[in-house]
């Protein structure tokens, strides 16, 4: 067998789901039922066992935003000791560190899978790009608790400020509601593939947003909110049962509402969609990433209205949401 079969046979390959946070932003943190669609795109991990033995584990990572193999970008590289996990070499160091901790957090729940190890070569390619945040995090947390063979949950909460939604998304095969009992996850079903999905596009804002960072600077708001989580998770019920797209617009408009108050700052639509002949709503933390807009003209119409704003990143509904509901 040559060398180049035997690496085919050896090669592992892990795969987790990006994904968008619909309703429940901040207020998921305190109870709050959130609906959650995991995407088509996508990161994949790939562990290959070195045959020299030099007792490090090499690390690259690789974008390939819409799947396009000529569009594919190197990000990041690290060199850690196997044994210790600490950092030899790197292209950004704080990456670096963030990478350092989170294998030695997954070495802990589970020391076996780097016991007796000669080194390994890790690739991770990202099917988006990585600014976007559509889970570059989260992504990475899942295919390394898969992996080492233990609970992406558990790791997430290790490492992570967040909720564990992003991890409910990164292994489901479609929309799901996501609720946060102290801090076990409750996963449930959604059926939500809304009869006007052809009116619902995801638009790039391009400022990337961190969401730890997010979460501590509005955690002091997110107390004494019983009324509001429960409209919320009302809210999150609704979208999903509602045909019309009018009603769907109400609904999302009254969370924009009730989450500008809780927050204190202006909704996106007030700051950045002023005059838009639709609804905007804000997708996790706020202020940057993604936001959904409904819009009864075409695609294409779209686009040039968001060209004049400098906003180049569109994507309709069907195009990437992954559901498992047909219509």
């Amino acid at each position: 067998m040559s060398y180049f079969q035997i690496n085919l046979v050896v090669a592992q390959k892990y795969y987790s789901n990006g994904k968008f946070l619909i309703t429940g932003e901040y207020l998921v943190l305190k109870g709050a039922k959130a609906l959650a669609v995991p995407l088509k795109f996508g990161q994949e991990l790939e562990v290959r066992p070195k045959t020299n033995p030099d007792f490090q584990l090499r690390w690259k990572a690789f974008a390939d935003p819409y799947g396009l193999t000529s569009c594919r970008k190197f990000w990041f590289e690290a060199i850690l000791d196997i044994e210790s996990l600490e950092i030899l070499e790197s292209s950004d160091l704080q990456k670096a560190k963030t990478l350092s901790s989170l294998l030695k957090q997954a070495k802990d729940l589970n020391p076996k899978t780097l016991r007796n190890i000669d080194g390994f070569d890790v690739y991770t390619n990202a099917g988006f790009d990585i600014n976007w945040g559509l889970g570059s995090s989260s992504t990475l947390i899942s295919n390394v608790a898969k992996w080492f063979g233990i609970d992406p949950f558990q790791l997430h909460f290790n490492t992570s400020a967040g909720s564990g939604y992003d991890i409910a998304c990164a292994n489901a095969d479609g929309p799901v509601f996501y609720t946060l009992q102290g801090k076990r996850p409750l996963v449930e079903t959604a059926r939500f593939n809304p009869d006007f999905s052809q009116q619902l596009y995801f638009v790039y804002l391009g400022n990337k947003q961190q969401t730890n960072q997010s979460i501590r600077d509005f955690s002091g708001r997110l107390n004494n909110k019983g009324r509001e989580i429960e409209r919320i998770s009302e809210i999150s019920d609704e979208l999903t049962s509602t045909h019309d797209l009018e009603e769907f617009e109400f609904f999302i408009e009254e969370h924009e509402q009730i989450m500008s108050a809780v927050l204190g700052v202006p909704t996106v639509k007030q700051t950045t969609f002023a005059g838009f002949p639709g609804s905007v709503k804000s997708l996790g933390a706020w202020g940057g990433d993604f936001v959904m807009l409904t819009w009864q003209d075409g695609k294409k119409e779209l686009i040039g209205y968001l060209a004049k704003k400098g906003m180049k990143t569109v994507f309709g509904f069907d195009e990437i949401v992954l559901s498992n509901i047909k219509k």
